[in-house]
């Protein structure tokens, strides 16, 4: 799960900043850099336009800082996460990664931000960052050599949908209308972006916030349930323990 330590959604500079880390941080750090910039990686200067993300790596050198002739501005956030594997490559770490206007960082954002000020959700902060980094690294994948994928934007609305509320009744034929599509298009098009289905990432969607709402000691098990989308104890322990090899109770 991942836990901000420090973020801030707008920083600026005049044209004399520069950041010279060369220990980096214990923990990841996002940077959303809205002006143009220069970062030093590998002993290689590089120059970037406005709208250029990066994550660093835990312990990775930080180097980068205004142009000569305009001023800094950026976002940024401080995390820990025990979990990133699953999500992000050796290769998505120290990159800088042009975002341009095809997706709205600036949004997820202001919703992370909101979450982390006002109302201290933890769950719902880990769920945006993962999406948002999902949506940023399967851009610059896709974008990289291949053609965008048809309704690519949607599916991973669709998807940041779920995994902000699986308690849904998430169905095919609902998530195919969100797209107006078919069915059998929506599943291969969902397989094709994911490599997982529709139902079986819904589920995923699920036991992520099963396994976070059973850290907490607020609510009963059938109580998590419910919230997580199961309408049955019987069929939320099932599938629970299907999914993780050990039942809710003993995982909480």
């Amino acid at each position: 799960m991942i836990k901000i330590n420090r973020m801030s959604r707008g920083c600026s500079h005049d044209n004399h900043f520069f950041i010279d880390n060369p220990d980096g941080f214990k923990d990841y750090l996002i940077l959303f850099v809205k002006s143009k910039a220069y970062f030093i990686i590998n002993e290689k200067k590089t120059i970037t336009e406005p709208n250029t993300f990066i994550i660093f790596n835990r312990n990775s050198p930080q180097m980068y800082g205004a142009t000569d002739n305009e001023n800094y501005s950026n976002a940024w956030i401080e995390f820990e996460s025990d979990d990133l594997d699953s999500l992000l490559s050796e290769s998505s770490f120290d990159t800088t990664v042009y975002i341009g206007t095809s997706i709205d960082i600036d949004q997820y954002f202001k919703l992370i931000s909101d979450c982390y000020f006002n109302s201290n959700n933890a769950r719902t902060e880990d769920y945006l960052i993962k999406a948002m980094l999902s949506e940023i690294f399967t851009f610059s994948k896709d974008s990289a050599n291949t053609p965008e994928m048809p309704h690519l934007r949607e599916l991973l609305d669709l998807r940041q949908n779920v995994y902000s509320h699986p308690e849904k009744n998430w169905t095919v034929d609902l998530m195919a209308q969100r797209l107006h599509v078919s069915k059998p298009y929506l599943q291969d098009l969902y397989k094709t972006a994911f490599s997982i289905t529709c139902m079986a990432d819904v589920i995923n969607s699920r036991i992520e916030m099963a396994k976070t709402c059973l850290n907490g000691k607020s609510m009963s098990i059938d109580e998590i349930g419910y919230r997580c989308g199961y309408k049955s104890p019987v069929h939320f322990s099932r599938q629970f323990k299907q999914i993780t090899g050990c039942s809710p109770s003993k995982w909480k």
